[in-house]
């Protein structure tokens, strides 16, 4: 079975240059290890989601800006910046893949490392780790 997504879960576009951490600003009341148990709707923008880094679709996302970062993870060795259209996912519906089996306040399942979100730019935004080997 598949872990569970708690907050600080980390996330990442296949087109985005750079992971980002999942959040939850208000937590939903359920924990695991007393880490908040993220759910199926916890894809909102800025909310949940931060952008990730620098788009490289075909299309990237309509009116972004052009920004400059430095390079992550192991390209971050080299010097200077990476340049291009900010990856701000346009989240098409809920979290999919979601877990069945685990429901919350409501109508809303629980979500996992088999989870993924759909950007309307064509990317998948997919869990790198579940967030419960995170110290905030």
């Amino acid at each position: 079975m598949s872990e569970y997504l708690v907050r600080g879960a980390l996330l990442a576009c296949q087109y985005g240059s750079h992971p980002r951490r999942l959040n939850l600003p208000k937590c939903h009341g359920i924990y695991i290890e007393e880490k908040p148990l993220m759910r199926e709707d916890d894809c909102l923008l800025d909310d949940n989601i931060s952008y990730f880094g620098i788009c490289s679709c075909q299309t990237p996302p309509e009116g972004a800006q052009t920004i400059s970062l430095a390079p992550y993870g192991e390209e971050q060795s080299g010097s200077g910046t990476i340049t291009g259209k900010k990856c701000c996912p346009h989240i098409i519906g809920k979290w999919r893949g979601i877990s069945e089996q685990v429901k919350l306040s409501g109508d809303m399942h629980g979500i996992s490392m088999d989870s993924f979100l759909v950007c309307k730019c064509g990317g998948l935004i997919q869990p790198l780790t579940s967030g419960q080997e995170y110290k905030e």
